[in-house]
């Protein structure tokens, strides 16, 4: 079903909209004021529908073309076609004018904002919070630029400003969600998303986002309440289906996250990713056979379907069929690549990663070394994947391209014993004794040993081995 294009504002920007539809855009003369013509132009800039918006502010310019306002509604369009520097210069001769107007204020800070500098958009919000219009877009904004310069705290703190003002704003409530996500304080978030549905019981997105901090605390029996009350709320908000069925699989509960995704298919069109998402259910479970028979489900509502044809592989992968498998990878392959050429991006790494797996599993190592390749080119591919690729590597003795992997992988996530303990694998057999040395303090024994019994029983290497960690010590993974 078409959304509607005015769903999210009220009767009289519609109305202002359509008249103006139906009599400037069409060549006819129409007298408007200059607060309808405000309107207007806003709810094109809005949706960033450009070829009226620019006719929408000649028609003003024409009508009152000594408008401040109407000029700084040009600067935003100026803005939002990236010529950022010609909107600025606009902005600060209005601003020579009008040295205490706020709303010039806020729009250079969206200026430089866009033009990626944060202190100048910060200073700016701030002098537009003087005359209190809007505070909480204004806070959100000045948040969103402690973000870009990785201050977290002050971001969350502005986030909970706007949300105090402005409960009901979406955008700050994701991006406080992603904020605390990142800066690890979900306890907060929890704290502040709690009141928030306590002051907005009927805030759809506050619940979801509750539940989705909830989950990342390990908190599922929580989190799977919060999702049922967004769900409740809005009976077709589909992003909340989905990650309760993940909460459901993460406590254990494959066959009520297998409901929870089926009662989907009434409130979505994409009925493939639906019968997918349960294949990939059933699949995590070792259930193979039923997982099969939904991903022929998602094929015949959309044959081209390249993860579903990859997910059956691996599927007939852990069924012993080899044969189908490659099949069945080879099919997402092709599909894959013309949906590459389509969209212009790098590809699916899902797709690349079951290619990998099951080509390594018919010893087809160039072809299972492209796909892996394509996987970490892709935009979504996820540590688990990288991790499987530095273990192929490994298993198939190419130390130098690991050594590379890994060092990258390293710097990325500088914590994470299991690069440190395949580096220093990897440079003990290419003889480079000393840089193992220094992998070793972050290694995991257990896994070291496996890996390399040879470094363990080293007569100047193997006593610098950590000691496997006392599982009755609860300090001792510290």
């Amino acid at each position: 079903m078409k959304k509607d294009r005015f769903n999210d504002f009220d009767k009289e920007v519609r109305d202002l909209v359509l008249d103006f539809e139906r009599t400037v855009l069409k060549g006819e003369r129409q007298f408007y004021d200059i607060d309808e013509l405000e309107v207007i132009i806003d709810y094109y800039l809005e949706v960033n529908d450009q070829e009226p918006l620019e006719q929408a502010i000649r028609y003003a310019e024409y009508l009152y073309p000594d408008s401040t306002e109407v000029r700084i509604r040009r600067a935003h369009q100026l803005i939002s076609q990236q010529f950022v520097e010609m909107a600025i210069d606009l902005l600060q001769e209005l601003r020579e004018r009008e040295p205490d107007n706020t709303d010039i204020a806020y729009s250079l800070g969206v200026a430089y904002g866009a033009k990626d500098e944060p202190e100048k958009a910060i200073s700016l919000y701030e002098e537009a919070l003087a005359d209190g219009w809007m505070p909480g877009r204004v806070y959100s904004n000045i948040a969103e630029e402690y973000y870009k310069l990785a201050d977290y705290p002050q971001a969350i703190a502005y986030y909970e400003m706007a949300l105090h003002y402005d409960p009901g704003d979406e955008v700050s409530i994701y991006n406080y969600y992603d904020t605390c996500l990142i800066a690890r304080r979900l306890e907060q978030a929890v704290t502040t998303l709690t009141d928030l549905t306590k002051k907005d019981p009927y805030n759809r997105h506050a619940w979801y986002v509750l539940g989705m901090a909830q989950r990342e605390l390990g908190l599922y029996d929580r989190a799977a309440d919060a999702l049922q009350f967004a769900i409740a709320i809005d009976k077709s908000f589909v992003d909340a289906y989905v990650a309760l069925s993940q909460v459901q699989d993460l406590a254990g509960d494959t066959p009520q996250a297998v409901t929870t995704m089926l009662r989907l298919l009434d409130h979505t069109d994409m009925h493939d990713r639906v019968y997918r998402t349960v294949g990939n259910l059933y699949a995590r479970d070792g259930n193979f056979d039923t997982a099969m028979l939904y991903y022929r489900k998602a094929i015949d509502h959309n044959p081209a379907d390249a993860e579903a044809f990859a997910a059956s592989g691996m599927c007939y992968l852990h069924l012993g069929d080899l044969p189908s498998a490659l099949a069945s990878v080879r099919k997402a392959l092709n599909l894959e690549d013309a949906l590459v050429e389509q969209r212009g991006d790098g590809g699916d790494a899902e797709v690349f990663f079951a290619a990998a797996l099951v080509h390594d599993a018919a010893g087809h190592f160039d072809m299972a070394s492209e796909c892996y390749e394509r996987m970490i080119l892709a935009q979504n591919c996820n540590e688990a994947q990288c991790q499987a690729y530095t273990q192929f590597l490994f298993d198939h003795q190419v130390y130098d391209i690991l050594i590379e992997f890994g060092e990258e992988s390293l710097a990325l996530y500088p914590r994470d014993t299991f690069y440190s303990t395949y580096l220093a694998a990897a440079y003990f057999y290419t003889n480079r004794y000393n840089k193992a040395r220094k992998m070793l303090p972050d290694v995991d024994p257990q896994l070291l040993s496996e890996l390399c019994p040879g470094i363990i029983a080293h007569p100047l290497l193997g006593p610098l081995v950590p000691p496997p960690a006392d599982p009755k010590d609860p300090l001792g993974e510290w």
